[in-house]
């Protein structure tokens, strides 16, 4: 059940910038998230570190914060073209809580490979999930149909999910 848990934060991820993400893009998104998380618990379980839960928890936390500063910025002036390629580096900037895991983790349970797996399919579902369910929202309200008011509400959501994370622990 762990790799359920390790997916929450590709579903907040997801949710959280789904307006920024082309709907054509948004399954390839989906499942560089996947990716990201299984091979970051690879790394995690080969690599022999420790990193503490409060660690990983404090930087995911960090992440989300960033950008969603960076998204509120943008939007205040910068330009569309900016605010976009953040977004692939996030699925990438998350994948600490499942490096932590593999370091961490109970090995003895089954394959390392079948861990990643389980863990990757856990995170690109659970984004998928966020962008599909958030993809909704304009249709409640239509502003954000407008990219400016999309970035604006991209970059609160992810601060929002940041504070979230670190209360969450």
């Amino acid at each position: 059940m762990n790799f359920l848990l390790l997916g929450i934060d590709s579903l907040i991820a997801g949710a959280a910038v789904c307006l920024l993400v082309d709907a054509k893009k948004r399954l390839p998104f989906a499942a560089l998230f996947g990716i990201a998380d299984g091979v970051g618990f690879l790394i995690g379980a080969g690599l022999g570190w420790k990193i503490t839960e409060s660690v990983t928890g404090a930087v995911g936390a960090g992440v989300f914060v960033v950008l969603g500063l960076y998204l509120l910025v943008v939007a205040a002036g910068m330009g569309k073209v900016a605010a976009t390629w953040p977004l692939w580096v996030l699925p990438f900037a998350l994948t600490l809580d499942n490096l932590a895991f593999g370091l961490a983790g109970d090995q003895a349970t089954g394959s390392q490979l079948a861990q990643a797996g389980e863990q990757a399919l856990s995170s690109a579902l659970l984004a998928l999930a966020g962008l599909s369910v958030a993809a909704l929202l304009p249709r409640a309200l239509p502003s954000l149909k407008r990219r400016v008011v999309a970035t604006r509400f991209a970059g609160v959501a992810t601060v929002l999910a940041g504070g979230a994370l670190v209360m969450l622990g």
